[in-house]
């Protein structure tokens, strides 16, 4: 017979511990998940809504670091992405949220002087996630506690 007790593990009748894998994710292991794929997500689409709308988008584009505007886009895109997709799978985490975080207050700068408020609170939004994503790291749910060991080395769990 198996009882839960209060520290998320398993009694049997003979009164020996286990922990189950699934018992060793806490709540905040569910919210740092929820808060990875949101913000990969967002940062994703938003990117592929500005590959679709190119043309609107390169003539005003900011030239950064004297790149030019098409190649400062380029180069953008393809490291928030990249990032983005990292968060979602959970690989790098502090590393890829540095990246867009980096990328938000870039993105920050450049819209203060246009004073559109909306844009501006959604990427002060967007800026807090990604540094509590920074802080966190990745949790129970991300690739980067996984370690591959060989397979001789491996024990039943």
């Amino acid at each position: 017979r198996l009882v839960w007790n209060a520290n998320c593990s398993v009694c049997d009748a003979m009164g020996q511990m286990g922990e189950y894998r699934a018992c060793r994710a806490r709540s905040t292991d569910w919210a740092v998940l929820y808060l990875r794929l949101f913000l990969g997500g967002v940062i994703l689409l938003y990117n592929i809504g500005n590959i679709q709308d190119y043309n609107e988008i390169i003539d005003s584009y900011p030239s950064l670091l004297f790149l030019g505007n098409t190649v400062s886009f380029g180069v953008v895109t393809v490291v928030e992405v990249v990032a983005a997709l990292l968060l979602m799978i959970g690989f790098r985490v502090r590393f890829a949220a540095v990246a867009v975080a980096l990328g938000l207050l870039v993105a920050l700068v450049y819209a203060l002087p246009a004073e559109n408020m909306d844009r501006v609170g959604l990427l002060f939004v967007l800026f807090g996630q990604a540094l509590a994503l920074v802080v966190s790291g990745g949790g129970y749910f991300a690739l980067d506690g996984v370690r591959l060991s060989d397979s001789s080395q491996r024990t039943n769990e």
